[in-house]
């Protein structure tokens, strides 16, 4: 079993100590047994654990911080925001449509007919025979007023109109089906937006093992250079003693180049890390040193459940999942708005004019009058119901489409969590491996200083078993940082 917590004998990072140098006055070249030291490196110091600060960044901070600052996710909130508007549109389906109007209309003058002229003789004897002549008079004016009747012509035309309409048909048969397809469809953005910004928080959670690796990686191969100076000092003294060839100061001194070239290396590596974090967060910053707060050598528990399980979690909770059974729920939806486009439209309407003057009212007079009107109309045309048709299959082709897609995204899913479970699994064994190599390779480094020390052994020992350490310390430090984002990718997997 993987143990929380790495044994002081384990850590990362172990330098030798420095020779100290000799009193004044004392003599440079005493007895090999007395002056010259080559004992094994100590463990206690530069560890992992060393990278800790108090107060420092921790990759769920980090992760916060990119989800918050990432453009990509705000655009994907902005896009989620418009399938709501969208949404809010076509719920306003639902509501009676009124509509206002105001209208002014100037009229070209024309030539009214007119209803005088000369009466006919025998009107005139018609009215003389009348005996009464009151009855007499009466006629006469009447007839006479028919001389000089005209319509009047109004050049000056205003009219206020207010309508109310209300699709009975359409509610049913198009306008719910397509506000609940909108509804869905803005559901699935949101979650797209959720599973988005999971992925930005693991990559941003990867940048900050990253750079924990790359500062383990340089407290790694600064041990090693102070180690291998502290080997040059006694392979110098042994050489000047007379014990030692000079080749093998040479091979010290290759192999001190070569460290001192890893050193550059690991700081540059942490200046290239430092910097993809700082972009993920988007903060401005050069110096390549970020406080780490976050405590690397306590190893993550194995998440409960077993692999199946982890599986089937994932099937319920990933974000992608869940917003592509939306998307296939909503394309039901609209697949039902597009088959009421092919049925008959049943609307009623109703009208309120106020004009001046109103069309209704005979003879018309610049006055304004007020009528109103109620309809029910049922409309259908041949070419709703072929356009409907072509709708319904197109709609029905998104449908098998999206549930194509979520097939295919659950295979996804499942090879995805699979990896990640082995790799979380491989990783801790790798640890446990790594853990008991650098045992192997701090107990090898010390026999080698030990037979050194009895002259049985060579420089060359010396240096395979630095090398070999090294190696571990290096293997070690990778297989915690395996662990850890391992852990994270498990996580993202299933979608927690």
């Amino acid at each position: 079993m993987i143990k929380n917590s790495v044994p002081l004998s384990l850590l990362l990072l172990a330098t030798a100590p420095a020779r100290a140098q000799p009193p004044e006055g004392q003599a440079t070249s005493p007895p090999i047994e007395q002056e010259i030291d080559v004992g094994p490196p100590e463990t206690a110091g530069l560890t992992l654990s060393a990278l800790y600060q108090e107060g420092g960044l921790t990759a769920a901070e980090v992760a916060e911080r990119a989800g918050s600052t990432a453009p990509s996710l705000e655009r994907a909130r902005f896009a989620a925001q418009a399938a709501s508007a969208g949404a809010d549109r076509a719920w306003y389906g639902v509501l009676p449509r009124l509509e206002l109007s105001a209208r002014y209309t100037r009229l070209s003058d024309v030539e009214q007919p007119s209803f005088g002229g000369p009466v006919d003789p025998r009107v005139d004897e018609t009215i003389d025979a009348v005996a009464d002549p009151a009855a007499q008079g009466l006629f006469r004016g009447i007839f006479d007023s028919f001389g000089n009747l005209e319509f009047p012509v109004v050049l000056n035309q205003y009219a206020l109109r207010a309508s109310l309409s209300y699709p009975v048909s359409d509610l049913f048969f198009t306008i719910l089906p397509a506000y609940r397809a909108s509804s869905d469809f803005a559901d699935a953005q949101r979650l797209q937006v959720e599973a988005q910004e999971q992925t930005i928080r693991l990559q941003a959670r990867e940048a900050y093992y990253s750079y924990a690796r790359a500062q383990g990686a340089l407290l790694v191969a600064e041990s090693t250079v102070g180690q291998i100076e502290a080997h040059r000092q006694n392979v110098s003294a042994l050489v000047e003693a007379g014990v030692a060839a000079p080749v093998d100061l040479m091979r010290v001194d290759a192999q001190l180049a070569s460290a001192r070239v890893g050193v550059a290396r690991a700081r540059a590596g942490v200046a290239i890390s430092a910097s993809a974090i700082r972009t993920l967060m988007h903060e401005e910053g050069d110096d390549p040193i970020i406080p780490l707060g976050e405590n690397l050598l306590a190893i993550p528990a194995a998440p409960n459940g077993t692999r199946a399980e982890l599986l089937a979690r994932a099937r319920e909770r990933r974000a992608e999942l869940r917003a592509l059974r939306l998307v296939a729920t909503g394309r039901e939806h609209a697949a039902s708005a597009r088959q009421g486009e092919r049925y008959p439209h049943l609307g009623v309407q109703a009208s309120y004019d106020l004009a001046n003057p109103n069309q209704r009212v005979f003879p018309q007079t610049e006055e304004f009058h007020g009528t109103w009107d109620v309809s029910v109309v049922l409309s259908w045309s041949p070419n709703d119901a072929l356009t409907g048709q072509a709708g319904v299959s197109q709609a029905e082709a998104e449908l098998a489409q999206a549930r194509a897609d979520i097939a295919a995204l659950g295979d996804a899913v499942a090879l995805e969590v699979a990896q990640a479970y082995e790799t979380f699994e491989a990783a801790r064994g790798a640890l446990e491996a790594a853990q008991t190599g650098i045992q192997a390779a701090e107990e090898s480094y010390r026999v080698r200083t030990e037979q050194m020390r009895a002259g049985t052994a060579v420089t060359s020992d010396l240096i395979d078993a630095e090398s070999e350490l090294t190696r571990a310390r290096l293997q070690l430090l990778d297989a915690m940082i395996d662990v850890h984002i391992a852990r994270a990718r498990l996580d993202r997997a299933v979608g927690s």
